[in-house]
Parts: C-alpha cells; structure tokens; sequence
C-alpha cells in the first residue's frame, strides 16, 4: 500500500476547524464508501479493503494520511487530491 500525508495548516483551533472537516470527512465517507469510526481526541479513522485514511484535527493544522492499495493507487489518488486540495483550504480560512 501506497501511503501519503496532506497537511493543511489553519488558525481556528482544534474545535472549531473539527466542526468546519467534520462534513467533507462525512462526504468523503459517501463518496468513497468508507467506514467511519467514532473520533477520538480530533482523530478520525475512514477505512474499507484497500483504504486506510487517518484525520488528525489539531489547534494549528490537519493532517489527512490515506494509505491506498496499489489498484486503488492507480484509480482514484489524483481524484483524492484534488477533492482534498479544493475543500480542506476553503472551510479552514479564518
């Protein structure tokens, strides 16, 4: 598996930018059919055969890591990226 980190840094504090993630992690969920594990202490754990994505919400970043088996490599990281470069920034502007 094939394992990349995103780190989208943000001025909000940690509750405030995990109430803003919170409905691009739920979109995500839908999108990619994931699992979605109950967070704990800002950190969510997204998940299904051939995904790993781990959401850390911290006072001064997010930190996105999405481990990818390699078809999955193949067929949706640009997809991934993009989706993350365009909705991460965005909801974490003061």
């Amino acid at each position: 598996m094939a394992t990349k980190e995103y780190r989208f840094p943000h001025g909000l504090g940690a509750t405030e930018a995990g109430a803003r993630v919170r409905p691009v992690i739920d979109e995500l969920t839908r999108t990619y059919q994931l699992s979605l594990d109950a967070p704990v202490d800002g950190k969510y754990r997204l998940h299904r055969t051939g995904v790993e994505a781990n959401v850390s919400v911290g006072d001064k970043d997010v930190v996105v890591s999405v481990d990818l088996n390699w078809f999955l490599e193949k067929a949706i990281r640009s997809k991934l990226e993009d989706q993350l470069h365009r909705q991460f920034p965005p909801i974490l502007r003061a």
